[in-house]
């Protein structure tokens, strides 16, 4: 039998990295992020160079939005999960009593 690895040795060491995970073909993730290359080819188009500059800015800095959302939300995902399990241990239930 194969011994498992500790979580927190797997992140630390860079294994285990969930933002970096594959998109799924056909998921709703991939119809948007298609959906939104094309809107954005389309507005280039029309677009003089100087405005192409700002559209180019405009996109770049959404993603940076979207990155820093994803952290917080992933660390107070993270919180509130260890926030439920603390309570587990804290709440005395009797229906949980297997005496």
């Amino acid at each position: 039998m194969q011994k498992k690895k500790k979580v927190l040795s797997e992140l630390y060491n860079g294994n285990i990295t969930p933002q970096s995970r594959p998109i799924e073909n056909g998921s709703k993730y991939q119809e948007l992020q298609i959906k939104m290359a094309e809107l954005a080819d389309t507005l280039e188009k029309k677009l003089s160079d100087e405005e192409k500059k700002l559209l180019d800015e405009i996109i770049s800095t959404w993603g940076s939005i979207s990155e820093a959302n994803g952290e917080e939300c992933f660390t107070l995902g993270f919180r509130l999960g260890a926030k439920m399990i603390l309570e587990i241990f804290e709440t005395d239930d009797e229906l949980l009593d297997l005496k």
